[in-house]
């Protein structure tokens, strides 16, 4: 007699919409990876409910449009009931420092569908992301409905900001005091975390990434990229990213390699800036603005880059970074985020501190100056996703953890030593 596969419900609200494809995309990839571990998975991604009369932007339009369900490449059927919850500003910046009454009333309105959903599919172990919302949600669900759930956080000011916000820390003293597990996708996270809730069971569990399709490697660059070193960047435009100081940097290191191009994926909100910081470059010719582009281009693109840069500072753990590596590219980021848990400076690629233009403009020349030392790199860098950082891996890796949660069992170790 076969034992029963386990079942898994899958709560994230940052999670693609049909409309708006490329919101949360790890989370979606991840949801697929879980999926092929021979498991049975449900997907609830709660939604902003907005009438259509009001969908004035992308975003709302994305939300007011998006159906009840969808289903994704893989198999994975997101289901996408409506609550009251509104993650825009000024709502936004309230909420985020006195999350309680909000939470509360965005509860109202999704709990009746939550405890629906989990009396109809009756799920051993549930996984969300974020302790708020979704992880708080879960811990107002009324015992009958209660299951062993993982919370797995995402972003370090979300739980930075409980030292600086009471109310925001003791909404999720609630979620810490329920789950079974908290999991964090760095080790910095997790320090965090444990010195707020000692009493939690907090460690990290990386993202992973899917391998690149072999067919990219067969696509020929572009006849005008063809002579050209090309450092590749790809991230939302807002100041953190930091893309003026990869600019500025590029821009000193550049007068010794006339063959070397800055290509930049991305918009957003601080895209004046971004331009300023071109018009005030000496080598803004070799600048290339490149806009936005599908995921699957932005793939091709670090295929046929030397190198990706993202200097980025405070970034969790960002799965950018795991893409390019896995396509053989070697990186240069800031020494200060989560990916500095795998990556070693000069191994990988390298390493600088935020928001140094010098030390930025330093790792762009060494980077540019010896094509041998970037290609064991890059090699470097794809021999370690390929072994321990796949999404399937992953999968693996968290299916043990929820099979230890539904057999109430120690929480297993998820550390990997630093290659």
């Amino acid at each position: 007699m076969t034992s029963r596969r386990l079942r898994i419900l899958f709560l994230a609200s940052y999670f693609p919409k049909p409309d708006n494809p490329l919101m949360g995309t790890w989370a979606l990839t991840q949801a697929q990876a879980i999926a092929c571990q021979d498991v049975d998975l449900q997907v609830i991604s709660f939604t902003s409910w907005v009438p259509s009369v009001f969908a004035k932007t992308p975003g709302a339009k994305a939300y007011a449009n998006c159906p009840d369900r969808h289903t994704w490449e893989g198999g994975i059927e997101a289901h996408y009931p409506r609550w009251l919850y509104y993650p825009i500003p000024p709502v936004k910046q309230w909420a985020y420092k006195n999350p309680l009454p909000y939470q509360r009333a965005a509860a109202r309105s999704a709990l009746p569908r939550l405890c629906q959903a989990i009396d109809s599919f009756q799920p051993d172990v549930i996984f969300c992301h974020h302790s708020l919302p979704n992880g708080w949600l879960l811990a107002q669900l009324p015992p009958q409905f209660r299951k062993p759930f993982i919370v797995q956080e995402h972003d370090f000011d979300e739980i930075a900001d409980c030292h600086r916000y009471p109310q925001r820390k003791a909404a999720m003293a609630q979620v810490v005091d329920r789950a079974w597990a908290m999991l964090t996708v760095s080790r910095r996270m997790e320090q965090d975390l444990f010195t707020l809730f000692p009493q939690g069971n907090v460690q990290t569990c990386h993202n992973g990434v899917h391998l690149p399709d072999p067919q990219l490697w067969s696509t020929p660059r572009p006849d005008s990229l063809k002579d050209k070193v090309i450092i590749l960047a790809c991230a939302l435009f807002a100041e953190r990213k930091g893309i003026p100081v990869l600019i500025e940097a590029f821009d000193r290191a550049a007068a010794n390699h006339p063959n070397a191009v800055l290509r930049i994926i991305g918009s957003g909100p601080a895209e004046e800036a971004v331009k300023t910081a071109i018009s005030q470059s000496t080598h803004q010719n070799a600048i290339q603005l490149v806009g936005k582009k599908p995921h699957a281009a932005v793939l091709q693109e670090m295929v046929w880059a030397d190198c990706f840069a993202l200097v980025g500072w405070d970034e969790p753990f960002a799965t950018v970074y795991l893409e390019a590596m896995a396509a053989g590219t070697p990186i240069i980021c800031c020494n200060d985020g989560g990916i500095n848990d795998v990556v070693q400076d000069g191994v990988h690629g390298y390493t600088v501190p935020p928001k140094s233009v010098a030390a930025t403009a330093e790792a762009i020349e060494r980077m540019l100056g010896n094509a041998a030392t970037r290609n064991q790199m890059g090699q470097n860098a794809q021999r370690l996703i390929q072994q321990h950082l796949t999404w399937d891996a992953k999968a693996k890796t968290l299916i043990q953890l929820m099979e230890a949660a539904v057999s109430r069992s120690e929480v297993p170790s998820l550390s990997i030593a630093r290659r």
